[in-house]
């Protein structure tokens, strides 16, 4: 049990530091912004919040503090916030980084858990086995909120790339009917559902607000995490710069997609031929094996006296 005094009593020191640093933190002089920040919380603090949202208000000062000085370096800061884009997430890097702290928080406490159950089990374990399982936990917790976030632009991107060729076609069409470029990226995002919809209504929108044409596509290719998705909206942009007939264009592109579906669904094929005998070996052979043995081993058991 010595182990697991020795844990208790460095929890307590570690607790004891991090109260003197927040002290010698509350003794700066605060900025305007520090200053107007309760106010502005006190006026969009909901009545009910309950103990664990006061307590995450009490909190989330220090954890954003903590997250602006994780993510100080500017070029990660901008990778982040395009892989945020690409994600269908706001760019907004603080929030990412503070819940960064948060899932990191979440293992560290796993992780004492961890560490206080095997040091009350086993007296004869090193206090440093404790402070691995600690750093361990906190290390999976990252890498498990990473993990999230490239799944998700993974998934936005082959969802990207299945609609594609649905949305070429559609603009090829609404463009040789006659429409201007802006009013066919309109109607096909009304017509469709999806996340390259979604980004085409937004394209839409810029351009409505101000920006021009050019560099909203060229925005909307930054946010594509779909290689195909952005080599078609660059295609348009370049056809539109240019003054290159676009149905034509768009012609060319709503094929090359459609060339590219079809290589990736053999590519997937491929990748998952073994899997796909799975259920032949192990279900439909052994089936088709005893239906044809067991006529003979019938026929056998009744000639046998």
């Amino acid at each position: 049990m010595s182990a697991a005094w020795g844990a208790l009593i460095g929890l307590a020191c570690a607790a004891g530091i991090l109260i003197a640093a927040a002290g010698v933190l509350a003794q700066r002089r605060p900025s305007l912004a520090d200053r107007v920040a309760p106010r502005r919380r006190a006026a969009a603090l909901p009545a009910d919040l309950g103990p664990a949202g006061t307590l995450w208000h009490l909190v989330r000062p220090f954890a954003e503090t903590l997250a602006r000085w994780v993510g100080r370096d500017p070029g990660r800061a901008t990778a982040l916030a395009r892989r945020l884009a690409q994600a269908g997430r706001q760019p907004d890097v603080e929030r990412f980084r503070l819940e960064q702290v948060v899932w990191a928080a979440a293992g560290g406490a796993i992780g004492v858990v961890v560490a206080l159950v095997v040091l009350a089990r086993r007296s004869d374990a090193p206090p440093a086995a404790a402070l691995v399982v600690v750093a361990v936990s906190i290390g999976l917790a990252l890498l498990l909120h990473d993990r999230r976030l490239g799944q998700a632009v993974r998934t936005r991107a082959r969802h990207m790339s299945e609609q594609l060729p649905t949305v070429a076609e559609l603009l090829a069409f609404a463009v040789a009917a006659g429409e201007a470029p802006l009013a066919a990226l309109d109607r096909v995002a009304r017509t469709v559902t999806g996340e390259l919809a979604d980004e085409i209504s937004l394209l839409v929108g810029q351009v409505r607000g101000g920006t021009p044409f050019i560099p909203a596509l060229r925005s909307l290719s930054d946010r594509c995490p779909s290689p195909t998705v952005a080599r078609f909206v660059d295609g348009v942009a370049v056809a539109t710069e240019r003054g290159t007939p676009l149905s034509d264009v768009l012609r060319a592109q709503a094929a090359d997609a459609r060339a590219a579906g079809r290589r990736a669904l053999l590519e997937s094929a491929g990748r998952k031929e073994v899997l796909m005998l799975v259920p032949v070996v192990f279900f439909i052979l052994p089936v088709i094996v005893v239906i044809a043995l067991f006529p003979g081993i019938h026929g056998l058991t009744l000639a046998v006296p």
